[in-house]
């Protein structure tokens, strides 16, 4: 009886051994170097082949490197934790894989080791928050879905906010808010990534081009009356040849008078010589 416990006891533990044996055997790790940073990651070994999607894109291990393609691979899918590290041991990507695509939370550093981006990942699309940092200041946060900004979004500038908005299937969708010094500068409205123009300020600027062209025409009808009032008032030069002043009108018709008067006297003088003549005859 004591045999028989032992054999069922040996049999379980070299089971459970071989099960961890195939469990260890799934993953492998792999470490890239570079020359200023390296990557750590764990690659799938199973050979089945996943159901691939050809929009997504794929993370695989070949040759001692790490390459990408959307809709389909050619070596050990990457699955499970990834890491860039620089040679000083700072992170600068932190992420994780599945089954090849990106899943999880995913976040990078800059060489100063600040945080300068943070999302999520589901199978292979970016979904749900995302933070973006500057010299570790927020600086713009939102939500995508399926690769696209989708819902609200804010930025930043020095703690403060400077613009609030909201977007549908990575277009801009209803009311954009932007501030300057804490208060509103300015309010957009859109529609599927379009500014909707409102009917108020549709009417405002046909009001106002229609003062534009009655402001026009009244300066063109003043500036044709002042035209034709300097043409009136511009003596004519053939006019002004024959005019005279009152005055030499006046000695005009005294040398008319005198010249008459002295023709006359001419006549008179030669009717009398005649007349002296013939009476001289006779």
């Amino acid at each position: 009886m004591k045999n028989i416990i032992i054999i069922i006891l040996l049999t379980l533990s070299i089971t459970k051994g071989w099960g961890q044996k195939i469990e260890e055997i799934t993953h492998r790790e792999i470490n890239i170097h570079f020359n200023d940073s390296s990557v750590k990651a764990n690659v799938l070994l199973a050979n089945e082949k996943p159901n691939l999607n050809t929009a997504t894109d794929y993370y695989w291990y070949h040759n001692n490197s790490i390459k990408s393609n959307q809709g389909d691979y050619k070596g050990k899918l990457l699955d499970g934790e990834y890491q860039v590290i620089t040679r000083t041991g700072d992170l600068i990507t932190k992420g994780n894989f599945k089954k090849g695509v990106k899943h999880g939370k995913w976040k990078k550093w800059n060489n100063k080791g600040k945080l300068v981006y943070s999302n999520t990942w589901i199978k292979g699309y970016k979904n749900g928050k995302y933070y973006a940092y500057y010299n570790g200041q927020l600086i713009e946060k939102g939500n995508f879905s399926k690769n696209k900004l989708n819902g609200g979004y804010q930025k930043f500038e020095n703690q403060k906010l400077i613009e609030k908005g909201n977007y549908k299937k990575g277009r801009l969708h209803g009311k954009k808010i932007t501030y300057k010094s804490d208060t509103v500068y300015s309010k957009q409205t859109y529609k599927k990534g379009k500014e909707v123009v409102r009917e108020e300020k549709v009417i405002e600027e046909k009001e106002k081009k229609e003062k534009e062209k009655k402001e026009k025409d009244i300066s063109k009808k003043e500036d044709e009356k002042e035209i034709v009032k300097k043409k009136e008032s511009k003596p004519d030069s053939k006019l002004e040849k024959k005019k005279k002043p009152f005055w030499k009108k006046n000695d005009d018709s005294k040398e008319i008078k005198e010249s008459v008067e002295k023709k006359e006297q001419k006549k008179s003088k030669k009717k009398k010589t005649k007349k002296q003549k013939k009476q001289k005859d006779d």
